[in-house]
């Protein structure tokens, strides 16, 4: 009896330790162990979608006239593009068709500008009798720079007016001077202008406010506080105009002697523009003051020779009067002339 007893208590306590034990290995935990190897990379995604073309903030294209028709001679002028890349032209029309530009490919010289006398934008006779309105003309350099410019392209059928040409500035900059002359032609009336400056070397920074007149125009003296360069110039509207265009800052290097004639005309006939003192290889853009409406019209565009010479010939459908001509070259070289219009 005593020794089944004293089995039963050894039994019971044995057990009772045996569980204390158990409960004991459930909450004390080891130490965690190291991580295991990263896995193998997983398979690439999928492309992304193409982005937009990039703009060209430095480059400025202008076409000399607002207006015209389609098969009417005209000069394609550009600066900031990159040097010796081609420039191909293009229409782009309300229904966002692209049309070529009927010449051959321009190839931009080491100042990156360039100067292109056009015959015709198209003798596409079913262009001719169609195209009608606003439109873009794209300006295309094969290492990627892009410009634009408005031009109200004109038929037999429609009206030759449209008050709304597009906006355009001129910047009257004269080297080693620091005060540039800014006119502004095709804003809307009463809108606010502000006028900024960029290149390279510095961040955007805004030069002067004005408001615009009831014609659309505005002219600015500006007194710069700026480094020697070449710097681009924007017109920002606050209703959505904006026109840029380019000046130089510091000594540029240009002729300060150069000199035009201009041969006096009746309305419709054609005036032989000569300039010389100018440097050499200078791009030369020719443009009238104050043609019509207090604007400024761009007639045309040249490179001068050897002798730092030049010879234009440019129509003049103006109204009988006498006209200022500004010839200002790319390199800082300018020259004023009278022109008399007048019937014989």
């Amino acid at each position: 009896m005593k020794h089944s007893l004293l089995f039963l208590l050894t039994l019971i306590l044995s057990l009772l330790i045996l569980g204390c034990s158990s409960e004991d290995q459930a909450t004390l935990q080891g130490i965690p162990g190291n991580p295991g190897p990263s896995g193998a990379p997983g398979l690439q995604g999928p492309p992304g979608p193409s982005g937009k073309d990039a703009i060209s903030p430095q480059s400025t294209f202008l076409i000399n006239k607002f207006s015209a028709k389609i098969n009417e001679p005209l000069v394609f002028l550009g600066s900031g593009f990159v040097p010796g890349e081609s420039v191909s032209f293009s229409l782009k029309l309300q229904n966002s068709d692209l049309i070529p530009v009927e010449t051959s490919k321009v190839r931009v010289l080491d100042s990156g500008a360039f100067v292109h006398n056009l015959s015709y934008i198209s003798t596409d006779v079913s262009l001719i009798s169609t195209v009608n309105g606003m439109v873009t003309v794209l300006a295309t350099g094969s290492e990627g720079t892009k410009s634009s410019f408005p031009i109200q392209i004109l038929n037999n059928t429609k009206s030759l007016f449209n008050s709304n040409l597009g906006a355009n500035i001129l910047v009257n900059s004269y080297g080693i001077d620091p005060v540039i002359h800014v006119l502004g032609s095709g804003f809307k009336a009463g809108e606010s202008v502000v006028l900024y400056a960029d290149n390279d070397d510095i961040n955007e920074i805004k030069l002067i406010e004005s408001t615009v007149d009831a014609s659309g125009l505005f002219e600015l003296e500006v007194d710069l506080k700026l480094s020697s360069g070449h710097y681009l110039i924007k017109a920002v509207g606050l209703e959505g105009t904006l026109a840029t265009s380019s000046f130089l800052v510091g000594n540029s290097g240009g002729s300060q002697g150069a000199t035009i004639v201009a041969t006096s005309v009746s309305p419709g006939e054609t005036s032989d523009i000569y300039g010389s003192g100018f440097s050499v290889g200078e791009i030369i853009s020719v443009v009238i003051l104050n043609a019509e409406n207090g604007s400024n019209r761009i007639v045309a565009g040249n490179e001068t020779n050897l002798s730092g010479a030049f010879l234009s010939s440019v129509q003049i459908d103006l109204q009988e009067g006498l006209y200022t001509i500004l010839a200002q070259g790319n390199l800082g070289s300018f020259a004023t002339a009278p022109l008399l219009v007048s019937s014989k």
